[in-house]
């Protein structure tokens, strides 16, 4: 159960912000893109392509052929709806969002607890003091700048209102269950890049392991 809580966590993530990226996938043979205003090669297209089809398996593949059928898809999409959607309205507000996205922290805060935990039940060995939620506190700041997690956080919320606004068409403020449909039947298409109606390895990019 705690699994599958954490396998839809994720995939809600491509509810929100994954079908809003899927209207700007670049197009076969495009080469990795620029976070806007970061100077660094972002993952492209192909890496989130893979990405998205393995949280697809996980969830959406109920009958464990390998790949996901349009049907399988809107299945899984209206029950991550309907998990965010928390007072039953058929829209998502930002503070619908907002709370869900904390919960899936949470959740990956937890998991992690859990297998150090096992981790250290098993090899007997000291593990380094759980700091993580203590705002890192008593670990060297990483890439040796106090602010750097303060920026990096603030790029994300930039992206999670850019993407806000791509689905949410009517610039309404909330996403209603038919624009996060619209969205997600755009980046089914694009994740079909062979157009025979599923979603499956032939998809996926040909690039090699190493």
């Amino acid at each position: 159960m705690y699994r599958n809580k954490l396998i839809l966590a994720a995939l809600s993530s491509t509810l929100i912000f994954g079908a809003a990226a899927g209207a700007g996938f670049a197009a076969p043979g495009d080469g990795p893109r620029q976070h806007a205003g970061m100077g660094r090669p972002g993952p492209g297209a192909a890496a989130f392509r893979e990405i998205t089809y393995v949280r697809m398996l996980k969830q959406f593949d109920t009958n464990k052929d390998g790949q996901i059928s349009k049907d399988e898809a809107t299945t899984g999409i209206d029950k991550i709806f309907a998990a965010i959607d928390t007072n039953k309205d058929g829209s998502l507000t930002p503070g619908e969002i907002r709370t869900h996205r904390q919960t899936q922290m949470q959740a990956m805060r937890d998991q992690r607890k859990q297998e150090a935990g096992k981790n250290k039940d098993a090899n007997a060995a000291p593990t380094a003091p759980e700091t993580a939620d203590n705002n890192d506190q008593g670990r060297p700041p990483r890439d040796g700048h106090d602010g750097h997690r303060w920026m990096r956080h603030g790029g994300n919320f930039m992206r999670a209102s850019l993407m806000m606004q791509r689905i949410d068409t009517d610039q309404n403020g909330q996403i209603s269950k038919q624009e996060a449909e619209a969205a997600f039947d755009k980046l089914f298409a694009r994740m079909d890049r062979n157009k025979d109606g599923v979603i499956s390895i032939d998809d996926m990019p040909d690039r090699p392991l190493l």
